[in-house]
């Protein structure tokens, strides 16, 4: 069963720069990276990136969807709905989700008020469900 989860909304420029990407969907990011810097591997960045970010959130007792994360990326992603389309032609937005299960299985559901959200925002979803290795 899935417990816990991510969400990030992340766009990739070759050109265009994170505060104008800011500006254009009228959210603050909470991780920058600029093309050109030095990535923690040594390699020189390409591209610029701009990431908006919900760290893990667990499942609660109400709520054992494993969409929590995700829900709440959407909630603070409100005012970039309908703006995803006015970014320039360089730059890439996606959401990231991922999940942690306690088991070997990994099926996760999506409700439709969160389909409708992310219609709305105008960006694909990248899902990853992460799964417990179980007893050897």
């Amino acid at each position: 069963m899935i417990q816990s989860g991510r969400a990030s909304l992340v766009v990739v420029s070759t050109d265009t720069e994170p505060v104008a990407i800011s500006a254009v969907l009228a959210l603050t990011p909470t991780r920058v990276e600029h093309k050109g810097t030095v990535a923690r591997s040594g390699r020189i960045r390409e591209n610029h990136v701009w990431s908006l970010d919900v760290d893990s959130l667990d499942d609660t007792g109400a709520d054992q969807t494993g969409t929590r994360a995700l829900r709440a990326l959407l909630m603070r992603s409100d005012p970039a709905f309908g703006r995803v389309t006015n970014l320039p032609q360089d730059c890439d937005a996606r959401i990231w989700w991922s999940m942690d299960s306690d088991s070997t299985q990994g099926g996760f559901f999506l409700p439709v008020d969160l389909a409708e959200k992310i219609s709305a925002l105008g960006v694909d979803v990248y899902a990853t469900v992460y799964l417990d290795e179980g007893a050897a």
